[in-house]
């Protein structure tokens, strides 16, 4: 690649992709972290709802 029009043409468009594969790859990541977040969120209403044979406090 040269620096000419033709090789500043190029650099371009290869910056341009590699920001549009960049922000995809970025966006699926935050999509699955969701999905997990909501899932796990779930989970921890279910066993909320279950009734638990023991009575002390965990937490301390």
């Amino acid at each position: 690649m040269g620096f000419g029009v033709e090789g500043i043409a190029a650099a371009s468009v290869d910056w341009s992709m590699y920001q549009v594969q960049s922000q995809y790859s970025t966006s699926l990541m935050k999509r699955a972290m969701d999905d997990m977040e909501s899932q796990a969120m779930a989970l921890i209403e279910m066993m909320g709802s279950v009734p638990s044979q023991y009575s002390f406090d965990v937490r301390a």
